[in-house]
């Protein structure tokens, strides 16, 4: 039995994060999915498909769709493999999202998957994209760290709002994020109870930005920008390890931070403050 729905209830989200967990660990997986449809561009489109036998959740295709091209992750509890799950799920989502404006669809999978799978993407149609990300984590060690006067991190609230996103559409539009996008993430970022936006000031000014994500087992650093002006002067490194700091004092949860694998500087400067290589993430597209 399938069911899809557009937002997970607890029990279904519990459900997911045990199925999750248990694919992880027989794959050696470390990416979790999304499992929220906060930054959906349309909140009634269905985000998640479960997979029940009996009453046991077996498999979860899950759906990221900041924009019109959306990303899909599918887990399938490694039991239950080989008995064509995924394809049900898949062709459950391709059926309930028909009249939903989606370009192209991408699958997110990691390389280990695909080394331990080596005829699924050709088994799917599927050819890999160029762009692959790496995740890093680490552990609760906090960084010596003084304090530098003019700099300051503090959680950010709605009065930054535009300034934060003015900072990320300068930052993102070489990536093709639109304006409406950026503003949805920061809205959306200060809103949610398992987010918690950060701001770096400079004499009281904006010059950078980052969220961590709050909804799995890690504190997971995502959408690090700093001013372009102000790139090269040490204050991207201060402004992590200050981060650190902070949370090791609010949970006990380890770190986790992802970086496109065209970023050098970026994952040059996560390794040399002691975040360590997980996982490297990849994206299948569809065959012309």
């Amino acid at each position: 039995m399938i069911i899809a729905r557009n937002k997970l209830s607890p029990k279904e989200l519990s459900e997911a994060k045990v199925l999750i967990n248990c694919c992880q660990k027989y794959d050696g997986t470390y990416r979790e999915p999304y499992l929220s449809n906060m930054l959906n561009f349309d909140p009634n489109m269905p985000a998640f498909f479960l997979y029940y036998e009996k009453s046991e959740l077996v498999g979860l295709l899950t759906v990221y769709a900041d924009d019109q091209d959306v990303e899909v992750a599918i887990l399938v509890h490694p039991e239950h493999r080989r008995q064509g799950i995924a394809r049900a799920l898949f062709n459950s989502f391709e059926k309930e999202t028909a009249s939903f404006p989606i370009r192209s669809v991408t699958f997110q999978t990691e390389r280990i998957f695909l080394e331990n799978h080596p005829d699924f993407a050709s088994n799917w149609g599927l050819i890999e994209d160029e762009e692959t990300e790496t995740w890093l984590g680490k552990d609760r060690r906090p960084y010596p760290l003084a304090n530098v006067s003019n700099l300051e991190v503090l959680l950010a609230d709605s009065s930054f709002q535009n300034q934060i996103s003015q900072l990320k559409f300068q930052v993102f539009s070489e990536e093709h994020e639109s304006r409406e996008v950026v503003d949805r993430y920061v809205a959306e970022a200060l809103k949610d109870p398992e987010s918690r936006l950060y701001i770096l000031l400079k004499n009281g000014q904006v010059i950078g930005t980052c969220t961590v994500d709050l909804s799995s087992n890690t504190n997971y650093l995502y959408g690090l920008v700093i001013l372009e002006l102000e790139r090269g002067k040490g204050y991207g490194s201060y402004f992590v390890k200050s981060l650190v700091n902070q949370l090791i004092e609010q949970n006990d949860r380890e770190f986790q931070i992802a970086v496109e694998d065209s970023n050098v500087g970026a994952k040059r400067l996560y390794e040399k403050i002691g975040f360590v290589k997980q996982t490297q993430v990849v994206y299948l597209n569809e065959k012309e």
